[in-house]
């Protein structure tokens, strides 16, 4: 009979993952061994940390904030590649659909879920493109934004395309390619519409053992953060 692995305490997380959660479903075997841990995603990790009075309100108050136009239409251009078409509903009246090539490309897995035990929580995130050939496997972030917004994304501080490249050289895969996809957008909530660009464009990103260190001690760091604030929300406020 084996003995079966005795966890470290959990972290007090705002997030658990369950058979409710919405993504249990189309990841039930993956999910399964996690039931009842709890998780940040590195959308947590970037909030609490570069959002910091929005993330109080938000995930821990419950206050709603209102609409988010950046983050819808990031949402809005993600699902159109992710699903191969744009979505019926466009309250936003974004345009420049036709300069988003739609075509699925052969032997991708998109929204590919991963989750990093970390011990006392997990890190939870989700691959926008994932290809693997003969056990080497790409991992592709994409990213819309303004003006000079891709260098963001070439900063060091930048750590989750390293996060899911280190979730997949995990399961015992070789790790080739690297990168962000990334689509300009024209416009703004103070010029309206927003308009998805011709200006695209593919670049690497360094994926070594330095940076994961660095990635994941980062996310540890978030991870006790968030666990204060929640700590500190439900003894005063609960």
């Amino acid at each position: 009979m084996t003995k079966e692995k005795k966890l470290p305490k959990q972290l007090d997380l705002p997030s658990k993952i369950t058979k409710d959660s919405w993504f249990y479903k189309e990841n039930k075997e993956l999910c399964d061994q996690y039931l009842g841990r709890p998780y940040i995603s590195n959308s947590t990790h970037t909030s609490v940390n570069d959002y910091f009075g929005d993330y109080v309100k938000e995930k821990l108050a419950g206050i709603d904030l209102g609409p988010k136009i950046y983050a819808e239409f990031g949402t809005y251009v993600g699902e159109a590649i992710e699903n191969g078409f744009f979505a019926e509903s466009n309250p936003n009246g974004f345009e420049g659909q036709e300069n988003l090539d739609l075509t699925r490309e052969e032997g991708v897995e998109y929204e590919k879920m991963i989750i990093i035990d970390r011990g006392n929580y997990v890190i939870l995130g989700f691959i926008d493109k994932y290809k693997e050939v003969e056990g080497v496997a790409d991992i592709i972030d994409v990213k819309t934004g303004g003006s000079n917004k891709e260098f963001d994304y070439q900063a060091s501080k930048y750590i989750q395309v390293v996060l899911y490249a280190h979730a997949i050289e995990l399961l015992g895969k070789k790790i080739g390619k690297t990168s962000i996809e990334f689509i300009r957008r024209e416009g703004s909530h103070r010029n309206p519409p927003m308009i998805i660009s011709k200006e695209q464009f593919s670049f690497d990103l360094e994926y070594s053992p330095k940076r994961v260190e660095y990635a994941l001690k980062e996310m540890d760091k978030s991870a006790k953060k968030v666990e204060s604030l929640n700590k500190t929300f439900k003894k005063y406020f609960k």
